[in-house]
């Protein structure tokens, strides 16, 4: 089904504005943590590299999602602006976590973790409810965003 070029520009938008504002938060949060424990950024290479690679992930995602409204290959466009932010996402949530685990207590980033896991489910589950077909493109993206809480968020904090 072809989708009008108005719904798509306005998707990209939409999404577009939600980069720049996680795009926001990682520089919010790599100030903080330059500023609060310096030693962190240098001690923790996932935490570094996970912060660093958000930045340029994100940027790449507002690149492709602003191709959206005016490309004629829009699902190349649609995918790339995907797998781009959803790791830059992850690399943030993982971020946060290993900040709570390290600066609070381990208790406190699993818990936040876990929480962002359960979301992305229930939101995965409510737009499934709503289109059934949504099923096949939400488990390979809950999937990815899982795999990359658990291998690069988590392991690294309990092992």
């Amino acid at each position: 089904m072809t989708r009008p070029i108005e719904v798509i520009q306005a998707k990209a938008k939409s999404k577009m504005e939600i980069n720049l504002w996680l795009l926001g938060i990682v520089f919010t949060l790599f100030t903080l943590i330059i500023t609060i424990n310096p030693d962190l950024i240098r001690q923790n290479n996932f935490l570094s590299l996970q912060l660093v690679l958000a930045i340029p992930l994100l940027c790449s995602s507002i690149f492709a999602r602003s191709k959206l409204g005016h490309s004629q290959k829009v699902n190349l466009w649609e995918t790339y602006g995907y797998l781009t932010y959803i790791l830059a996402y992850s690399f943030l949530i993982n971020v946060v976590g290993i900040f709570l685990s390290v600066l609070v207590n381990l208790q406190i980033g699993l818990v936040f973790w876990i929480g962002n896991i359960l979301s992305a489910l229930i939101y995965s589950l409510l737009e499934i409810i709503g289109d059934k077909e949504k099923i096949g493109s939400r488990i390979p993206k809950d999937l990815i965003f899982i795999i990359i809480i658990i291998m690069f968020g988590i392991l690294p904090v309990i092992v």
